[in-house]
């Protein structure tokens, strides 16, 4: 008889979890259909069109793949950092009973259309972007990239050169009425910076830029980051009058 009841527990505990497990599941199901029904990727995530949608950005550097003299080109790993708040990803989670965030794919979502104003090429690193949600519309975005951006170069020096390349970013249709930039750090973040053999990594400081034309009293906006690299000299003196990588 207690084998019987013992039984009978161990069953009902099984079916309770898999009940508590289905209605986990459906409960960020149905908040992502909510959430994305109707939901249209190419308005800004505003409901008063006047309202100004505030980025901030910031890069991580992971490494300098190539630094290369004659194509005047600067080849590296980043990973970039976005966050802003969308209006129409919000729920009510005062009750402490719905998920406090989900993970949703960034091709379903507006995303901020930040381009490289001084690419060459861009590799995306990930075969699937996702931004993750909190229940009060914070969005956050981290693509991954490998870049190769134009950097010109003066190898007078040679070979105790130190060179200055720039990454300018900046969005390509908004201005910063409708989409205002700013920096979450003063550099890029070099935490998991990986160094490289031939350049050593002087610093990669960020700056915010804003122009304005005659023609238009809108501000356009863009973020730069100055990436400084010192040759690593050989020990023993020179034996190549040129320069070279």
């Amino acid at each position: 008889q207690q084998r019987k009841i013992k039984m009978l527990f161990s069953l009902i505990f099984t079916f309770l979890i898999l009940v508590f497990d289905v209605q986990a599941k459906s409960k960020e199901r149905s908040l992502t259909t909510q959430l994305l029904e109707d939901y249209c990727v190419s308005g800004r995530p505003v409901k008063d069109d006047g309202t100004t949608v505030d980025v901030k950005f910031g890069v991580t550097l992971q490494y300098i793949e190539n630094l290369d003299i004659a194509k005047q080109s600067l080849t590296g790993y980043y990973w970039l950092n976005l966050k802003w708040t969308d209006e129409y990803l919000s729920w009510d989670n005062t009750d402490g009973q719905v998920l406090k965030d989900i993970r949703l794919r960034a091709e379903d979502i507006w995303l901020p259309d930040i381009e490289i104003y001084n690419m060459l090429k861009r590799e995306d690193l990930r075969t699937r972007d996702t931004v993750v949600v909190t229940s009060d519309g914070s969005v956050t975005w981290i693509p991954s990239y490998k870049i190769t951006s134009l950097c010109t170069m003066d190898t007078t020096s040679y070979p105790f050169d130190e060179q200055s390349c720039e990454l300018k970013f900046g969005s390509w249709v908004y201005d910063g009425l409708k989409m205002n930039l700013t920096l979450t750090d003063d550099s890029m973040d070099l935490g998991t910076y990986v160094s490289n053999s031939d350049w050593e990594l002087v610093s990669a400081a960020g700056k915010r830029n804003t122009v304005v034309y005659e023609c238009c009293p809108e501000p356009y906006l863009d973020l730069g980051f100055d990436i400084k690299l010192r040759r690593r000299t050989p020990s023993g003196g020179l034996s190549t009058p040129s320069p070279s990588l």
